[in-house]
């Protein structure tokens, strides 16, 4: 699916890290209450939504909290990338939109995809690493410790209580990290969970990045090999 528009945006649907499979539209698998994420072209940062309403072949309708200027764009027309996972797969589509809503509650309504991108993710190589960070829930921010991290995904550790809303995690949830990567800077990411350990209020998370465009994706490949050129 990528063309010249992505490479321009920085806007493609999948990593170069990834194997890519192209599906019809008609297969898409997506339920009522599925987490998503949504870039916009020309947008610094993905949106987190999730799916309330669907048409199948015709519309789907997410719940997600857009800036007015966003917001303006996408009501005339405006096209999106959305991803989610299902059965550990990441799933990734472009469409346009038919309208935005803001009452009762902000909304998009956007076309049922034509063709759908499936994901098979590689393995890559961890490097580890001790970076701060913190993990951006919708009930609060926590700061983590991220201990390896990769081109597509890191691992961090996070202390929780038992009635904080981070300890009810599952495997699949997204969130969102942000970790500092030195003289790179920040970086601020959506992520998907895709393996927990649990250990008397320590929480080793084991993650995927969700929406790296083209820019993060550099600044962590130059992290990464910095840290093998100084520590190999």
């Amino acid at each position: 699916m990528p063309d010249t528009a992505d490479k321009e945006t920085n806007n493609t649907i999948a990593p170069p890290a990834t194997k890519v499979l192209k599906m019809p539209g008609v297969q898409l698998r997506v339920a009522l209450g599925k987490d998503v994420v949504i870039r916009v072209p020309g947008a610094e940062q993905p949106y987190q939504g999730r799916i309330v309403g669907f048409d199948p072949y015709e519309y789907l309708i997410a719940s997600v909290r857009l800036p007015g200027r966003i917001r303006r764009q996408l009501s005339l027309g405006g096209q999106l990338i959305v991803k989610y996972i299902h059965q550990g797969t990441v799933y990734g589509f472009k469409t346009t939109t038919y309208n935005t809503v803001t009452s009762p509650t902000s909304l998009i309504i956007f076309a049922y995809p034509t063709v759908i991108e499936k994901m098979e993710l590689r393995r890559d190589p961890r490097t580890k690493c001790n970076l701060d960070g913190k993990i951006q829930t919708e009930n609060g921010e926590y700061e983590c410790m991220v201990v390896n991290i990769s081109a597509m995904g890191c691992k961090a550790s996070v202390r929780a209580r038992a009635r904080d809303p981070l300890a009810r995690l599952e495997v699949g949830d997204t969130l969102v990290i942000l970790v500092n990567l030195g003289t790179e800077g920040p970086l601020k990411l959506p992520i998907v969970v895709r393996n927990i350990q649990r250990e008397r209020g320590l929480y080793t998370l084991g993650t995927m990045f969700l929406d790296p465009n083209e820019i993060e994706e550099e600044r962590i490949g130059i992290y990464l090999e910095r840290m093998r050129r100084l520590t190999c």
